[in-house]
């Protein structure tokens, strides 16, 4: 149970980020965030908790404070019984939107650490669902059949290991989902919208040629690969109700709504709403406090614990993303 003070839907200052991989996509198929998105930017947080990354609150009671402090301050209101389950102070998920003209790193993440049963280090495992794409787009996933590791550390020394990843030919509408310590490499001509488990390491492998070149890490890169998963399959979000992420450590439920509609609420803890594409208002109910908020495409907004069911009114149509932690 959380403690003190009436809840609503808790919207946040974007972090647009620059990266030498960055598309001009984002700008215009979000026109309403354009402006909060300058040239060059390749990653637009919409929430995180992260050092360096750590997004602040801009709208009611809450304006100006961190997720960090709201984690700290109002925990059990967060997180509901999610709270019992770890003790970690970070925010369990992040929210972001990609913008690709050039592929990204060959790349992988390390895993959650357990102690007794307990997670005590978050991992990230991530997923995407491709909003726009060039025709020829991909996105590198997991080695090919047959290839070992020792022939992945030959062809990360020889330059060419991308040659031995799957390339996944993507569409929009396309859900991948990212188990942690998976290979991986997002390509070229892409906007995605990816959720993650909230955890700032990023083991690169190997990276296209660039004007700088970057670290690498390939010592716990390699540790951290999981050389033995299975590749997932990629699944379409474009049906009226689509849970796309059944298990792991976050949910992900996407909605296509057409008509008016009211969704009691299957998971436990807080509920992020995002909106890929129409417009609506979704509103939050939690006994008898009833909270709206209007959405555009490319807005994202927290409902804590306690709101339990929610109704969504479209503007004609919207396209939502539901997303939740599982610990």
């Amino acid at each position: 149970m959380y403690l003190g003070g009436m809840s609503y839907p808790v919207r946040f200052h974007r972090i647009a980020v620059p990266k030498p991989w960055a598309g001009s996509r984002l700008r215009a198929l979000l026109p309403d965030i354009a402006d909060e998105l300058p040239p060059g930017t390749g990653e637009s947080i919409e929430l995180a908790d992260m050092p360096g990354q750590v997004s602040v609150v801009a709208n009611g009671a809450w304006r100006k404070q961190s997720i960090h402090h709201l984690m700290r301050d109002r925990r059990g209101q967060l997180l509901g019984d999610l709270a019992a389950r770890h003790d970690l102070p970070d925010f369990p998920l992040a929210v972001k939107l990609l913008d690709t003209a050039q592929p990204l790193s060959i790349q992988d993440h390390p895993d959650d650490k357990r102690e007794n049963g307990r997670m005590v280090s978050r991992g990230k495992s991530e997923c995407w669902i491709v909003l726009d794409a060039d025709s020829e787009a991909v996105i590198y996933q997991g080695l090919k059949p047959g290839v070992t590791r020792e022939m992945f550390e030959d062809a990360l020394t020889d330059g060419h290991p991308i040659e031995l990843l799957n390339a996944r030919q993507v569409k929009p509408g396309d859900y991948l989902y990212n188990n942690a310590g998976m290979i991986h490499a997002i390509g070229a001509g892409l906007a995605l919208l990816e959720i993650q488990q909230n955890c700032p390491v990023t083991y690169r492998l190997w990276d296209f040629p660039r004007d700088l070149p970057r670290e690498m890490h390939i010592a716990p890169g390699l540790s951290a690969a999981k050389f033995d998963l299975l590749l997932p399959e990629i699944q379409m979000s474009d049906t009226e109700d689509a849970l796309l992420q059944a298990d792991g450590p976050f949910g992900v439920r996407s909605l296509r709504v057409k008509m008016a509609r009211r969704l009691g609420k299957e998971w436990s803890g807080f509920t992020l709403v995002t909106c890929l594409g129409g417009a609506c208002e979704i509103t939050g109910v939690a006994r008898d406090n009833l909270q709206p908020a209007a959405l555009k495409p490319g807005d994202t907004v927290m409902y804590t614990s306690e709101f339990d069911q929610f109704e969504i009114y479209p503007d004609r149509e919207a396209w939502v993303i539901l997303s939740w932690a599982r610990e």
